[in-house]
C-alpha cells in the first residue's frame, strides 16, 4: 500500500494548495522595510496632486491661450509625474509579485511564428531556469541607474540654489523656482526609484535559496514530472519495439514464403521494412506518452529531434541506400558466398548493419564487420570440398621457408607453430599463407634419390628395384605399421656420370607425419643395409686426371 501512495503522490499535479495549506504571510522584516519605502514616497505623492490641483485651478483662472498652454504642459508633468509615483508605491506594495504577476501571449499562423511556439516550451524552460538571476541582475543595473540620475539630480540642483541666491531678479528667480520644481520632481522619481530597487533586491536576496537547495529542488521537480515522464516514455518505446519485433519473429515462423527459404529477396525487404515498422511504433509511442501526459517540453525536444533528422536526412540518407541494397543481398557481397577480408577467405554468414564473417577452421573464426567496411569487396560462390584453411589446430605442416612442425593455435590473427626442437614459431594468419604451408597430417610422399655403382649394371632395371621394394616395405611395415604405409615404390631414375641413381617413392599416413624427416634417413639406411646384404657398391666421386704428350 505505501508503494502506491508515494505513485500517487508523485503523479499528483504541483504548484496547487490544497484548503488544508496555510497562506503565505510576509516576514515582519519585509513588512517594515515596505513601510518604510511606502513613506518616503508617499510625501512627494502627496506634494505632486497638490501641485497638480493647484496647477488645475490656475488653468481655469487662466484667460489667456499662451499661458492656458504653459499650464496645461505643467499639468501634464504633474501627471506623469504622480502616475510614476503610484506605480513606484504599488510596486513597494505587490512587491516582487507584482513582477511576476502578468504575462504575455502571443499568436501567429505564419511558418515562423508555427515553429516558435514548438520551440517555445524549451526557450520558456530555459528562461524559468534563469529567471532569478536575469532579474537580479535587471534591478542591480536599474539601481545603479538610479542612483547615477539622482547624483545628477543633486548637482542641478545645487547649481539652481547658488543662482537662485546670487540673483536679484524676480522674474528670472521665478522662472528658476519652476526649473527646480521640475528637477525637485525628478529627484523625488530618482529617490523613490531607488527605494523600490532595493526593497526587490532585498526581497530577492532574502528568500534566494542556497545552491544545494536549488539543485535538489530542481531534481526533485524533475524526477516527479519530467523524469517519471521519460521513464514511462522509455518503457513504452521498448515495449512496443520489442512487442512489434515479436509478432514480426512470429509471422515470420508461420510464415510460406519464409519457411520456403530464408534468404530470397521478399523475406529480406520483409525484414528491413519490420525494423522501420518497429522503431516507428517505438518513436510513436514516445510521443503519445508525452502528449497524454501534457509533458510539452519534452514533446518539444522530440518534434525538434526529428526536425533535425529530417534536415540532416538529405545529405545522409542517399549513402545508406547502398548499404540497404547491400542488405538486401543484391549488392557485390551476397549471403553464402565466399569472400577474401585481410587475406583471409571468409564465408559470409549473415548480412546485416553488422555483417558476419566465419572461418570454420580458425580457433575464433567469427567476426562482426560494419557494413560500410564490406561495400567494397566482391564474393563468389563457394565450390564443393572448398577448403577455408591449409591446417587444423594438431596438423603437421611443413612451410616454403623449411619450417616444419605442428600448428598448436590458429586464429584470424596469428598461427602457432611447435617446431622438432622444442621451440615455438608465431605467424601472422596472412603471412603463414604465403608461406605456401604443406599439410602433412592427411597423408604426404617422400622422394628419396640412392645410387648405385655401374658395376651393377646388367641387374639396375630388372630385379635391383624390386629387392629395394621388398626390403623397404618389410622395414618401414615392420617399425610403423601396415597402415601407416601406403605404397613404396622403387624406379630406375637415371644413369649419371659416376652412378646409377634410383627414385624411391613412399607414400605414408598422416600418423606418421611427425617422423617426417627421420623418414627420410631411414630410407637411405636401409637402403644401405639393403647393399650390404647384396654385395652392391655405392659409389664415390672420382676425380680422372688425363696429363698431355706434350
Amino acid at each position: 500500500m505505501r508503494w502506491f501512495l508515494v505513485l500517487a503522490c508523485a503523479l499528483m499535479p504541483t504548484g496547487i494548495l490544497s484548503a488544508d495549506d496555510p497562506e503565505p504571510t510576509p516576514k515582519p522584516q519585509v513588512a517594515g522595510r515596505s513601510l518604510e519605502s511606502l513613506k518616503i514616497i508617499a510625501e512627494p505623492l502627496s506634494a505632486a496632486l497638490s501641485e497638480l490641483q493647484k496647477l488645475q485651478g490656475q488653468l481655469k483662472q487662466t484667460s489667456t491661450e499662451d499661458a492656458k498652454r504653459e499650464i496645461q504642459r505643467g499639468i501634464d508633468a504633474e501627471r506623469e509625474r504622480v502616475g510614476q509615483l503610484r506605480n513606484n508605491f504599488r510596486d513597494i506594495v505587490g512587491g516582487s509579485e507584482a513582477a511576476e504577476y502578468e504575462g504575455e501571449t502571443s499568436g501567429g499562423t505564419s511558418i515562423q511564428e508555427q515553429i516558435g511556439e514548438i520551440v517555445q516550451p524549451v526557450l520558456s524552460e530555459i528562461k524559468e531556469a534563469t529567471s532569478e538571476p536575469r532579474e537580479l541582475e535587471a534591478l542591480r543595473k536599474s539601481l545603479e541607474q538610479s542612483r547615477e540620475r539622482k547624483r545628477k539630480t543633486d548637482i542641478v540642483l545645487a547649481r539652481i540654489d547658488k543662482l537662485i541666491g546670487e540673483s536679484d531678479d524676480g522674474a528670472l528667480i521665478a522662472e528658476l523656482e519652476s526649473t527646480r520644481g521640475l528637477w525637485a520632481s525628478r529627484q523625488a522619481e530618482a529617490v523613490s526609484q531607488i527605494a523600490v530597487s532595493k526593497l526587490q533586491i532585498e526581497d530577492r536576496t532574502h528568500d534566494q535559496r542556497s545552491l544545494w537547495e536549488t539543485l535538489s529542488t530542481g531534481f526533485n521537480k524533475f524526477f516527479r514530472n519530467r523524469g517519471l515522464n521519460l521513464l514511462i516514455a522509455v518503457l513504452a518505446a521498448m515495449i512496443g519495439f520489442i512487442g512489434t519485433r515479436k509478432i514480426y519473429s512470429w509471422i515470420r515462423h508461420v510464415s510460406p514464403v519464409h519457411k520456403k527459404d530464408k534468404n530470397t529477396f521478399t523475406s529480406r525487404i520483409s525484414d528491413v521494412l519490420a525494423l522501420a515498422v518497429a522503431a516507428l511504433v517505438a518513436l510513436s509511442a514516445i510521443i503519445i506518452v508525452f502528449y497524454a501526459r501534457g509533458d510539452w517540453l519534452l514533446l518539444s525536444l522530440v518534434a525538434i529531434f526529428l526536425i533535425g533528422v529530417a534536415w540532416a536526412g538529405k545529405t545522409t540518407i542517399p549513402p545508406y541506400l547502398d548499404q540497404i541494397r547491400m542488405i538486401l543481398n543484391l549488392g557485390s557481397v551476397r549471403e553464402g558466398e565466399r569472400v577474401i577480408y585481410q587475406g583471409l577467405p571468409w564465408n559470409v554468414s549473415a548480412l546485416g548493419f553488422f555483417t558476419t564473417f566465419t572461418n570454420p577452421n580458425l580457433q575464433g573464426g567469427t567476426m562482426r564487420i560494419p557494413i560500410r567496411n564490406v561495400m567494397d569487396m566482391i564474393s563468389r560462390p563457394v565450390t564443393p570440398k572448398e577448403v577455408w584453411f591449409p591446417t587444423e589446430v594438431d596438423d603437421w605442416c611443413a612451410l616454403s621457408d623449411g619450417t616444419y612442425g605442428k600448428t598448436i593455435t590458429q586464429t584470424p590473427d596469428q598461427v602457432v607453430i611447435l617446431v622438432l626442437e622444442g621451440s615455438i614459431k608465431t605467424y601472422p594468419t596472412a603471412k603463414f599463407l604465403e608461406l605456401s604451408p604443406e599439410n602433412l597430417s592427411h597423408g604426404f610422399r617422400l622422394n628419396v634419390t640412392f645410387r648405385i655403382d655401374y658395376q651393377h649394371q646388367a641387374d639396375c632395371t630388372n630385379s635391383i628395384p624390386d629387392i629395394f621394394n621388398e626390403i623397404l616395405t618389410a622395414s618401414l611395415v615392420q617399425a610403423y605399421g601396415r597402415d601407416a604405409i601406403r605404397s613404396i615404390k622403387t624406379t630406375f631414375a637415371a644413369a649419371t656420370a659416376s652412378s646409377l641413381d634410383y627414385s624411391i617413392l613412399a607414400d605414408f599416413d598422416g600418423s606418421v607425419a611427425h617422423r617426417y624427416y627421420a623418414l627420410q634417413r631411414e630410407i637411405q639406411s636401409i637402403c644401405v643395409d639393403a647393399c650390404n646384404e647384396n654385395g652392391w657398391v655405392i659409389p664415390f666421386t672420382q676425380i680422372t686426371v688425363h696429363q698431355s704428350e706434350a
